[in-house]
């Protein structure tokens, strides 16, 4: 008897295994029955000042370093380029050298000083090491009577740093001399030059603090004696070199003031430093600030190329900025603005476009940030500020900038403001972007060279801020300011909800704040006028959790108001955030992609962070989707998945289910005419996935067009040496409209596309 049950027990168990690997999971779409409309303005992305998107990007500048305010390099340390753009070397007020790094952007220093000849404070340093040492206290380490235990440092090749900090004495020994020769020598150069020494010619290079053209320095260039030529060169974003083609000419500003030269020579290198454009221009020599225009067409193609700046006679140059940028041939529309970038995110299929981040909120100078300091000749933006991943940023791209990058794109566009903007410049603001050449401030508008508005509807106050009585009154503040001019002004807060489920929650004081602010709105007659950009998650998880997903992208927040209100609030989530560019993100982006659809009506915009990152610089986060050397650009798995999406837009949701949707992802949507239908497959695990397809209300062709990418591990993404590592793949294959077997590889994502019969 006991052998007996045993077999049976067995049998059971065999049958059941039997039925789990037979098992097929069930995909369902009626096409009969729409959910949602999804807008063509949910294939978003953002650009902030980070990782360098803007020049040697889209910004047609190719010049890294332009106003010299870095000081000397520090290629002595021997770091690879991801670890070389996060150490900078920065003086104190005695002139003392110490090292600064970008690494953690949010170790904020708190020193401001534009008109001062150093770059921080010794006292500040101190402070910054005492934070780091106990970072969760807000007492200095003296005043401890229990001396706390140190934090591990992050390294940095051979350095410690502790905060954003190495001071002088805690350098290594070997690299002190070094610090104090370039800081005190004859080769002071800026960070991102290079020198020129020719034949038997001497000079000497000092980079002058005070009385410079656009921010703290000048580099100064000396021809002492002998023949030849002494001068720097500059190898572009992160000395990898500028990419010159053959009979092209390019074109450029230079600001110098001559101190004893006549002439200076302006020109165009390859890699090995021959010349292949160069041009003498005379100067004044009359210790003004020149302007000098020129145009250099290179004889030959190099993508490392240079752009150098030399003397060959005795005399004395002091540098204060250098623009550079390709012909209208490589910009669009005479903006400048670079094609290769735009041709790559239209390919991309980006509608929608966000200019807000650490530039608006995170730094030392970001009082600076403000719009009136943004128009004009570039050359004539003389101001420098200190942000979060660039010490040293300038003004020449900024909201004017990024206005034409949204024009050259043909997309619509989100413009981050500072908070603090004045009421007067806000008006001001709306009527140069979009006012008529009639007004004041459209009239300079077309003096600057752009005649027709920008016609700009999104703008936004601050960045990624907690709700408050403040923030809430600047809202109110841009809001009445904007619509003096421009009353179908869209006003954009950027309030981050985050995942916990207590925030915003009904009857909290975050809650009480946001009804609030869109009563407000409601009673101005603008209900519709206000959006919300809450921040999320790019992870592959973060879908499956319904309550923390609906809490985060706002929806919950959205649902309230609109019961206690009547208005439905507009959302507007622009930055699916995320740490890594590999296919775990683009899994991720897939799975967001579907789930988003799904809730169609619930949003305006979407936007993915963050669009562009140059070849090996990123220290934060290695989230760019689109990457670049100075002559390649190649997308990694998520571009993909938007160039997919937005070249066949397809806005009606259908209703589609899976049976193990924590297994295979499903969403499906249709065109206006039903010529069109896709399904769209996120398998999540790590196991290939047989699934029984099944569409009812839709007569279709039999043979559908398979797009796939993915089926590869997590960590696989593209390189410059493999750029379709991760890619799609296409197959065409027979498709029922009942029982359609069908296995989805692991970890991938799926669009089947069919056309209507």
């Amino acid at each position: 008897m006991k052998n007996a049950l045993i077999s049976v027990f067995s049998m059971m168990i065999c049958l059941s295994l039997s039925a789990q690997v037979k098992e097929t999971i069930q995909i369902n779409v009626n096409a009969n029955k729409q959910i949602g409309t999804a807008k063509a303005t949910f294939n978003g992305a953002n650009i902030e000042d980070l990782n360098n998107q803007t020049n040697g990007g889209v910004f047609s500048q190719l010049i890294h370093g332009e106003a010299f305010e870095e000081n000397v390099d520090v290629d002595f340390l021997n770091l690879p380029t991801n670890q070389y753009v996060q150490v900078y070397v920065v003086l104190d007020e005695t002139r003392t050298p110490h090292f600064l790094s970008t690494a953690n952007a949010y170790n904020r220093t708190t020193w401001n000083n534009l008109s001062d000849k150093y770059d921080f404070n010794s006292r500040e340093l101190i402070d910054s090491y005492y934070q780091a040492i106990n970072p969760n206290s807000k007492r200095r380490l003296e005043q401890q009577a229990t001396p706390p235990k140190p934090v591990k440092p992050m390294k940095i090749g051979d350095l410690n740093f502790y905060g954003r900090f190495v001071i002088f004495d805690s350098i290594p020994a070997q690299y002190q001399q070094i610090l104090l020769d370039r800081i005190n020598g004859d080769e002071q150069i800026s960070r991102y030059w290079n020198k020129i020494q020719k034949n038997t010619a001497k000079g000497k290079f000092t980079l002058k603090r005070g009385d410079a053209y656009m921010g703290r320095q000048n580099q100064v260039i000396t021809f002492a004696d002998g023949n030849g030529e002494i001068g720097i060169y500059n190898s572009g974003l992160n000395k990898q070199g500028i990419h010159l083609e053959a009979n092209k000419p390019y074109d450029g500003i230079l600001r110098l003031k001559s101190n004893g030269a006549d002439v200076v020579y302006l020109s165009l290198r390859d890699s090995k430093g021959n010349i292949l454009a160069e041009k003498p221009y005379t100067l004044k020599n009359d210790g003004s600030y020149e302007k000098v225009t020129f145009e250099l067409t290179p004889s030959n193609t190099d993508p490392k190329g240079s752009f150098g700046i030399s003397l060959k006679n005795k005399g004395e140059v002091e540098l204060g900025f250098v623009f550079l940028q390709p012909g209208e041939w490589g910009r669009v529309k005479g903006l400048p603005v670079r094609k290769m970038m735009i041709d790559a995110l239209k390919k991309q299929g980006i509608s929608v476009i966000r200019y807000n981040g650490s530039m608006v909120d995170v730094g030392v100078d970001t009082y600076l940030y403000r719009w009136k300091k943004m128009i004009g000749p570039i050359d004539e933006r003389r101001i420098c500020f200190r942000n979060g991943f660039n010490p040293y940023a300038t003004h020449t791209f900024g909201i004017t900038e990024m206005l034409q990058v949204a024009e050259a794109l043909d997309a619509q566009v989100m413009i981050g403001m500072n908070i603090n903007e004045t009421y007067e410049d806000i008006r001001d603001f709306v009527e140069y972007v979009n006012g008529d050449t009639s007004t004041k401030w459209g009239a300079l508008r077309a003096a600057h060279g752009h005649p027709t508005p920008y016609k700009l509807k999104h703008i936004q106050v601050h960045n990624e801020q907690s709700i408050s009585r403040g923030y809430v009154e600047g809202m109110k503040k841009f809001a009445e300011a904007a619509w003096e001019v421009d009353p179908e002004m869209n006003i954009i807060t950027s309030l981050n909800i985050g995942s916990r489920l207590e925030s915003y929650v009904r009857g909290g004081s975050q809650y009480e704040l946001a009804k609030e602010m869109f009563a407000w709105f409601i009673s101005k007659g603008k209900a519709n006028n206000l959006g919300w950009d809450p921040h999320y998650s790019g992870a592959v998880n973060f879908a499956d959790n319904t309550k923390g997903f609906e809490n985060e992208m706002g929806i919950t927040l959205q649902r309230a108001l609109l019961e206690d209100l009547g208005h439905k609030l507009t959302l507007y989530p622009m930055e699916e955030n995320g740490s890594r560019c590999d296919w775990d993100r683009g899994l991720a982006h897939a799975h967001n992609w579907n789930t988003l659809q799904r809730y169609a009506d619930c949003f305006t915009w979407l936007g993915t962070a963050n669009t562009l990152q140059p070849h090996r610089q990123h220290y934060m986060w290695d989230q760019g989707r689109v990457h670049y050397t100075s002559n390649e650009i190649w997308f990694q798995p998520s571009a993909y998945e938007d160039e997919m999406m937005s070249n066949n837009w397809l806005f009606n949701v259908l209703d589609a289910t899976s049976s193990q949707d924590k297994k295979l992802d499903v969403t499906a949507k249709t065109n206006d005419d039903k010529s069109e239908l896709s399904i769209y497959v996120v398998n999540i695990t790590n196991q290939p996935q047989k699934a029984t397809i099944n569409i009812d209300g839709y007569k279709f062709q039999s043979r559908a067009k398979i797009w796939t990418i993915g089926g590869c591990e997590l960590t696989d993404y593209n390189t410059v040496e493999a750029k379709e590592t991760v890619a799609p793949k296409i197959e065409t294959v027979r498709i029922k409209s009942k029982n359609t077997q069908y296995t989805f590889p692991k970890y991938s994502y799926t669009v089947i596309t069919l056309k209507k019969y």
